[in-house]
């Protein structure tokens, strides 16, 4: 059993980067080999709407203009059983780097040829060989939990998104709010994400979430994508409390 981790922070040793290790070390206990790839370490230019990969409709891991990492990371992907994406929170979104990978991965990991409620030429996995899990690590620097319908729409787009293109499902998602040891005062608001905390608590649920990840995928509870997981993400994304 192997689990990838893609993490979209630009800051190797922050508050993303802590949750997701320590979720590898909970999938670790339930026997997972890990992996957790830093993209901003890796060469990946913006997508150039060339349709390359969208014309491809035969290969497994569609061809693309660029000569960069991409490919590599995509054929880790292929081998993983489970993959988890980690972000910071940016203005409400994942990072951009998060955004450009998921772009041009897109139709190399999907071909058009797929009907999604009568309507034809829509994507639909490529890699059928498996299925996989999916998960993410959401982290705010500012924003508390009660406020995380408004801050937190890369979740929800990484659930509409990512299961079409590893062709399997979303599992279990955290959502890292903004902690400050005391209370701020006035004058120093505008520095909340100098001052903001890792709590426990936050550390052993990423720990948990992990387990629950590999739990799921050991016990080969994981079925292949299905459009009607369109229709899920819209739901209210599960917790990992």
């Amino acid at each position: 059993m192997k689990i990838l981790a893609l993490n979209g922070t630009y800051r190797k040793n922050g508050t993303t980067t802590t949750l997701i290790n320590k979720a590898l070390e909970g999938a670790a206990t339930i026997g997972a080999q890990t992996e957790h790839l830093l993209l901003k370490d890796f060469d990946i230019r913006y997508c150039t709407n060339c349709l390359k990969c969208y014309g491809d409709v035969a290969s497994e891991i569609a061809p693309c203009t660029h000569d960069d990492d991409m490919t590599a990371i995509l054929k880790r992907i292929k081998k993983a059983d489970g993959v988890l994406f980690g972000s910071p929170v940016h203005m409400g979104y994942v990072t951009g780097l998060m955004h450009v990978f998921m772009e041009r991965a897109c139709f190399r990991l999907a071909r058009p040829t797929g009907e999604i409620f009568g309507l034809k030429g829509c994507p639909e996995p490529r890699l059928t060989d498996k299925p996989r899990a999916a998960a993410s690590i959401v982290t705010a620097g500012w924003v508390p939990e009660e406020m995380r319908q408004y801050c937190d729409l890369g979740t929800q787009w990484l659930k509409e998104n990512v299961p079409m293109l590893i062709n399997g499902e979303f599992v279990i998602d955290q959502y890292a709010a903004a902690y400050f040891p005391k209370e701020l005062k006035d004058e120093e608001w505008h520095r909340a994400f100098f001052l903001r905390e890792l709590t426990e608590t936050q550390q052993r649920e990423a720990f948990k979430l992990g387990k629950t990840f590999a739990s799921r995928i050991s016990d080969g509870n994981i079925g292949p994508y299905d459009v009607a997981t369109l229709m899920e993400a819209f739901e209210q994304p599960e917790n990992s409390d």
